[in-house]
């Protein structure tokens, strides 16, 4: 499952740029782990994206903040680690970014390093993989968190609002 969680967030990241959608697909994967903890290094890429999304909207505070953090649980492994990545060259990529960001420097869309075999991987599953180096400008993909489908969401906060209320 995670094998296919990392090509799906690989696709999304480097051929649509939607990170709000990155962010997702591999939360849901790492939280399906039943011994899922903060320091895995998944949690990583998932505060990657999260920084790219920030970033491309010019929330430069929320991108370092992620971007820091993403860092801090990376440091931990070694190039052993199989998330698909050189974890020395992730690592070294995600300093620069943030003193790209700390500069307030215009996004610009990055690669991640993903080993040879995960991009193989990528294109069994999706033959129209590639990195797009131009930035998308979608804005349902820009400001994914203001124009997404919100509606289950919304029921699951007034199921938590009634049970609190008939709590009391």
């Amino acid at each position: 499952m995670l094998r296919n969680a990392l090509q799906d967030f690989y696709f999304q990241f480097h051929t649509q740029q939607h990170y709000f959608l990155c962010h997702d697909i591999l939360e849901d994967a790492w939280k399906a782990n039943p011994h899922f903890s903060k320091e895995d290094a998944i949690v990583s890429l998932i505060l990657t994206a999260t920084g790219c999304y920030h970033y491309r909207r010019q929330n430069f505070v929320g991108a370092v903040k992620s971007f820091k953090k993403a860092l801090s649980v990376i440091r931990k492994f070694d190039s052993a680690l199989n998330i698909g990545l050189d974890i020395q060259a992730y690592q070294q990529q995600i300093q620069t970014l943030i003193k790209t960001v700390n500069r307030e420097q215009s996004f610009t869309p990055i690669q991640l390093p993903i080993t040879n075999e995960m991009e193989e991987d990528i294109l069994k599953r999706y033959p129209n993989y590639i990195v797009t180096f131009y930035k998308i400008e979608d804005s349902y993909i820009i400001d994914h968190h203001l124009k997404r489908d919100r509606t289950e969401v919304e029921a699951a906060r007034q199921r938590a609002l009634q049970a609190r209320h008939n709590a009391q």
